[in-house]
């Protein structure tokens, strides 16, 4: 174990001659989850549009139907902002805009007379989601005035025949409309169809926080990294005859290579440590799941710098080495999670990257960080990635002992 150390010492003091190394390794991950809480902030992020409202009646029912748009959620998704017709249609030309609405001249009055009228709605092909809930609001709206004309469809027009209605008819239109509320309240009070839902799985649902997203996801692509900077100094020592002279000695390839996870071990505290300090603050992770993050982020980048050194060691030269650790890298980055998070993937495309070593590791950080993950499920994926690590420790051995140091 003394030569562990030694070999741990070594390898430290040897990142020490290179400070603009260590301050890419360690500066990344703090200064990419830096980034994403100045872009995305520290809430959820929910989809909204701009709709433009071209409203040339000017009348009662034409400002009922742009109130009806600030209501509800439907006010949270679309902003309205009142233009003309030229400067709308200009607008969402240019992408200014996730819908247009015009309301011609004389759409109350129809309304209230129970003619036809039409609106024109003219959505932008650039953008998928906001149109379609312009679309589907104004299709809502056009069938909610369709039943109330239905209902009451002949008083709303004596009402507004253009002439002031007698005291007579005020009356038997408010006993009118007294009694259709009496029916449709047979319906709803008490009602006579009930509603029950159970929520079965709550993944995916709502907003997504992308900083939360986010973070794992960057800090395990720092990791991917270091694990392969870290690597590629095996061929480093056997150019230099160490690898060689170690096997004349006493001491135990094993050894060796402990030290050299230890040394990474030490490079990951420091990473890990100030990118989840960092997310403790925006995303008010406990002292516990800290802890966690950052212990679980040191045994994953101890289990991947191991995968790609099995590599780097099998390689017949080193340049073959830097390429196929480099082909290995980014297929798993991309898949992984470590490019983008599984909550902003394709779903069939998240499934298969949640079978791989790091997207194991991204998913189960996310958990931690969400304060969801128990100490059952991160001791599964821990057992996991340490079987994985073992299998690929014992390769390495092999393989330095049988010929690679030569």
């Amino acid at each position: 174990m003394r030569f562990a150390w030694a070999c741990t010492l070594k390898d430290l003091r040897r990142l020490r001659r290179d400070p603009i190394a260590m301050a890419i390794w360690l500066g990344l991950p703090i200064l990419i989850c830096v980034l994403l809480v100045l872009i995305f902030g520290r809430g959820s992020v929910a989809p909204q549009g701009k709709l433009l409202l071209a409203d040339e009646d000017s009348s009662f029912v034409s400002s009922l139907l742009a109130g009806a748009f600030s209501q509800g959620p439907r006010g949270e998704m679309l902003v309205v902002e009142k233009v003309s017709r030229q400067d709308g249609r200009a607008r969402i030309n240019r992408g200014d805009g996730s819908a247009l609405l015009v309301v011609p001249k004389g759409f109350g009055n129809a309304v209230l007379k129970g003619e036809a009228s039409q609106l024109k709605l003219v959505t932008n092909p650039t953008q998928n989601i906001l149109p379609q809930i312009a679309e589907q609001s104004v299709s809502i709206l056009v069938e909610a005035v369709f039943y109330v004309q239905t209902l009451a469809g002949d008083r709303i027009s004596a009402l507004a025949s253009g002439t002031a209605p007698a005291d007579q008819q005020v009356a038997e239109a408010s006993i009118e409309f007294n009694r259709l509320a009496t029916r449709v309240s047979g319906f709803l009070d008490p009602r006579r169809i009930d509603l029950e839902t159970e929520v079965v799985e709550t993944k995916g649902a709502g907003s997504v926080n992308l900083t939360a997203a986010f973070i794992p996801s960057m800090l395990f692509l720092s990791v991917l990294f270091l694990a392969m900077g870290f690597s590629g100094d095996v061929w480093k020592e056997r150019r230099q005859a160490v690898l060689r002279r170690l096997l004349v000695t006493p001491a135990r390839v094993e050894s060796f290579l402990i030290g050299r996870v230890l040394s990474l071990a030490a490079v990951l505290l420091l990473a890990a440590g100030g990118a989840v300090l960092i997310a403790r603050a925006v995303l008010t992770v406990s002292v516990t799941s800290a802890i966690a993050a950052v212990a679980f982020t040191i045994l994953s980048g101890v289990c991947l710098y191991l995968i790609l050194q099995l590599v780097v060691v099998y390689a017949p030269s080193e340049r073959a080495a830097n390429i196929l650790s480099n082909l290995l890298l980014f297929p798993l980055a991309m898949l992984g999670g470590s490019f983008a998070p599984f909550e902003v993937m394709p779903q069939w495309l998240a499934s298969i990257g949640r079978l791989t070593p790091n997207g194991w590791a991204v998913a189960e950080l996310g958990e931690i960080l969400a304060g969801k993950s128990g100490p059952l499920e991160a001791g599964v994926v821990s057992l996991r990635l340490l079987a994985l690590a073992a299998v690929a420790f014992d390769l390495i051995v092999r393989r330095l002992r049988r010929g690679f140091a030569l």
